[in-house]
């Protein structure tokens, strides 16, 4: 959802890039720890 940029300058557009990217990754390990998918990351937390 880049398109819809909320961000008021440059240094707020990457933090909320890298925030989204930090997250994914985060599901992703969670995923990884629990032997499940790492593509499914909607139901990491479940």
């Amino acid at each position: 959802m880049l398109v819809r940029n909320y961000a008021k300058d440059t240094k707020g557009l990457f933090t909320r890039i890298i925030g989204k990217i930090s997250a994914l990754t985060i599901l992703q390990y969670i995923n990884y720890k629990n032997n499940k998918p790492i593509g499914r990351v909607k139901h990491a937390l479940t």
